[in-house]
């Protein structure tokens, strides 16, 4: 059976939260790489982040067919830091530098702001033409 005749029958239970949409990506590609149909879904308004910013900070959930949520669980936890009770563990040294986003957030700001005060330099002035004839 196809994938996508797969994924119309899927009966989808979720398996995994992911920080963001690049984990999220690595994981579902592992699980297809083992014939596990999966897809990820942005909570909140992720969606509209990632399309704006690039980026959300709403985090993915990953979904499977129910019927492959244990094999799935495996291999995910094969690819991830956990303890004993199977919830993740996130080290030190692997969460995200605030700072770092922060100062990229500022650097697009400053683009965008940039940008306008480029159109309206360009705008403003044949506005004035047609006005003052």
């Amino acid at each position: 059976m196809s994938e996508k005749n797969r994924l119309k029958g899927m009966k989808p239970v979720k398996v995994w939260s992911c920080a963001d949409r690049v984990q999220a990506d690595m994981i579902i590609e592992a699980l297809r790489s083992e014939g596990i149909p999966a897809y990820s879904q942005s909570e909140g308004s992720g969606d509209y982040m990632n399309i704006y910013m690039g980026n959300s900070i709403f985090g993915e959930k990953i979904y499977v067919d129910e019927g492959d949520q244990e094999r799935a669980a495996q291999i995910i936890k094969g690819m991830t830091p956990s303890d004993q009770d199977g919830t993740q563990v996130i080290e030190e040294d692997e969460l995200p530098d605030r700072s770092q986003s922060r100062k990229m957030l500022a650097v697009k700001v400053i683009c965008f702001i940039a940008a306008l005060f480029l159109l309206l330099g360009a705008v403003v002035p044949s506005i004035m033409n047609i006005i003052m004839g």
